[in-house]
């Protein structure tokens, strides 16, 4: 049975959004000491495939290879790394594999970002379960930007969570090298998931700053 052209011009275009959705490819950065390719998992389905297992929350897994020129030694730092929320200002620092599933509770704290005629303060807090309490925007005039801070309540005595291993396993490796090093880099923002065309990665290190922005 053949279709008329507007029927598969339809059917065509009926399969768009998924066909982009998928295709957010990586973006590449880099400069005369490292290049870097990047790419941001915002979906959980596409998170839970990256770690192998549900991670429990909104998580934002950013796949990393960095790949150091010529015979000089690069460390690498899993801090020197800030994701950007283009959308509010939001900036978050990758989280290590014992805050997101350690015995510890887990707390996240938003602290506002004066800029010209911003200004200073904290956030409220609310709570993921499981996993202690997370930072809130705070209520009066808009800071230029947030950044989060993560810290670690007291053990609680309970067995290590599964995810742990998984997330260890697979994050980011930091280490003097000059070898290409691959791995996850694992982030939190506050507020509704992000899209991955409102994120920016930036790579500040001793050899320079490298800004990645995941806009198609």
């Amino acid at each position: 049975m053949r279709l008329p052209l507007f029927g598969v011009c339809l059917l065509f275009c009926g399969f768009l959004p998924a066909a982009e959705k998928k295709l957010t490819g990586p973006v590449r950065g880099g400069n005369d000491v490292l290049d870097i390719t990047a790419t941001a998992l915002v979906d959980k389905e596409a998170v839970t495939q990256a770690l192998g297992r549900d991670p429990g929350l909104a998580l934002i897994v950013v796949n990393v290879k960095v790949v150091p020129k010529g015979d000089s030694m690069v460390q690498i730092w899993r801090d020197d790394f800030t994701l950007l929320l283009s959308r509010d200002g939001q900036k978050s620092q990758p989280l290590e594999p014992g805050q997101i599933a350690g015995r510890g509770g887990m707390v996240v704290s938003s602290q506002a970002v004066a800029g010209s005629g911003g200004a200073m303060g904290n956030g409220p807090t609310f709570g993921i379960p499981g996993l202690g309490r997370m930072g809130g925007g705070g209520v009066g005039s808009a800071p230029t930007s947030t950044e989060n801070k993560t810290t670690i309540q007291t053990d609680t005595g309970e067995p290590d969570n599964p995810l742990l291993q998984v997330l260890k396993d697979k994050v980011l490796p930091e280490k003097e090298t000059n070898d290409p090093q691959s791995g996850l880099l694992y982030f939190l923002f506050d507020g509704k998931p992000p899209k991955v065309k409102d994120l920016t990665l930036i790579y500040k290190f001793r050899g320079g700053k490298i800004i990645m922005d995941f806009k198609p």
